[in-house]
């Protein structure tokens, strides 16, 4: 059923060129997961209670932010590395997977380890997390259960197959909400059986489905040469760790403004302002998904006259999304007061202009991510410091004399400046931005 879902996507968007119908099917899976994500939570809190919900939140925080420490970048970095030679060099794209997996692996293991230790000391007991060893253990063996599937993800998104890519997390929301239900009715569904068959299980069922979709030769349990390990991961570390950091950046800046507007607006507007950044944020996802598609795109772009093809596509798909959005812009009052009340009247206008802030960033992400064409994963990590800088800064300085709207303008000042210079930077690269060596761009496969 879930191949026939995605296949559905896939037809219906093929009178659209291919990265266009990748990204549809990408969004299409994103948007289906976040609704049985939903279930499964309203399945969870009336199981578990308000008590138990909350540890749950505690102990899938520390998982969040542990994962994210362990990834250091790779994913991202094995995405180019594989992209930039495969479907040319296959040979060369299966050996350099082969070792991202096990770096991958090898480093969520180490890292989810240490967390369990750091959480079972004082420091865990100072920061008043859960003290139950079964449960914390529980937790951070997730991550290394999570890297596998991530793993086997990543390199289904650098080969180009973005209808697999979809399937994946998808038929592990999915599998999440049919266990979810089954233990739940049976009186199951407990902290051990959320963390570890909601968990660990899922995520070793995705790896699995992940494993079997790439193909053989991809995955095998046999460990790579050393030598060719070692360089592998120097490789990964080097572009990742800066990849790594602008994420980490980008994550602050798209939090700092609601702390600057709760600093100096009263309860009201602070209100407005969140419900406008929550509903704004939905179009995150088609940002992300974009994100995925492009960045072995991205990689693999040869000469100046495919670059400028890939710039030029891709402000054209920003313009047709930004016409799609203009309904919804022009609804936004009726459905903010049909949905939450007329109390939310003045989120209105803080909507429209986040959505606004939303497009630029649509168009800014397929820019940015000549980065990765020109091996430059430093002006990714320097755009994402600029951005941060000047948000902080516009928002001191706008803020207390504009309340939320000030805000939203921080923030446009903050990402047109950061993509302009980001930019300017790339463009000074001379050569590296239009290299002319190695294989052909990645088939985008749904």
């Amino acid at each position: 059923m879930l191949r026939g879902w995605t296949a559905a996507i896939a037809r219906g968007a093929s009178r659209i060129d291919p990265i266009a119908r990748a990204w549809a099917v990408v969004t299409g899976g994103s948007t289906a997961r976040l609704a049985l994500g939903f279930i499964t939570s309203v399945l969870l809190a009336r199981a578990l209670g308000p008590a138990g919900l909350g540890t749950f939140a505690v102990l899938g925080v520390l998982v969040t932010l542990t994962g994210a420490v362990a990834d250091v970048g790779l994913s991202n970095a094995a995405v180019r590395r594989v992209a930039a030679v495969w479907p040319g060099e296959p040979q060369a794209a299966v050996a350099r997977g082969r070792a991202f997996f096990w770096v991958r692996t090898a480093l969520a293991l180490a890292t989810a380890v240490v967390a369990g230790l750091l959480v079972a000391s004082p420091a865990g007991a100072a920061l008043h997390l859960p003290r139950d060893p079964v449960l914390i253990w529980l937790a951070v063996l997730g991550v290394p259960a999570t890297a596998l599937s991530g793993a086997a993800t990543t390199l289904l998104q650098a080969t180009g197959r973005f209808g697999r890519l979809a399937l994946v997390p998808l038929a592990n929301a999915a599998l999440t909400t049919l266990l979810a239900a089954l233990l739940a009715l049976r009186g199951w569904l407990t902290l051990p059986t959320a963390l570890g068959v909601l968990g660990i299980g899922t995520s070793l069922a995705a790896f699995a489905l992940a494993r079997r979709l790439l193909g053989s030769g991809w995955l095998s349990w046999a460990l790579p040469d050393r030598q060719a390990l070692r360089v592998e991961a120097r490789h990964l570390l080097g572009f990742g760790v800066w990849i790594w950091l602008a994420s980490l950046l980008g994550l602050a800046a798209g939090h700092l403004d609601l702390l600057l507007v709760n600093r100096w607006s009263d309860p009201a507007g602070v209100g407005a302002y969140a419900l406008a950044v929550s509903l704004a944020s939905k179009v995150e996802i088609a940002n992300h998904s974009l994100y995925t598609v492009l960045m072995p795109v991205a990689a693999a772009l040869r000469g100046r006259s495919a670059t400028r093809r890939y710039v030029r596509q891709s402000l054209l798909r920003g313009a047709a999304v930004a016409l799609a959005l203009l309904p919804l812009a022009a609804l936004a009052r009726p459905l903010i007061a049909l949905v939450y009340g007329s109390a939310y009247s003045g989120a209105t206008p803080l909507v429209r202009g986040l959505l606004v802030v939303a497009l630029l960033d649509l168009l800014a992400t397929p820019l940015l991510l000549l980065a990765f064409t020109a091996d430059r994963p430093r002006v990714l990590a320097g755009a994402e410091a600029l951005r941060t800088a000047l948000l902080l800064g516009a928002g001191i300085w706008l803020i207390p004399a504009y309340g939320p709207g000030g805000a939203i303008a921080a923030r446009l000042i903050a990402r047109v400046a950061s993509t302009t210079v980001a930019l300017i930077l790339l463009a000074r690269g001379g050569t590296a931005l239009h290299p002319q060596q190695a294989s052909p761009a990645p088939q985008e496969q749904v």
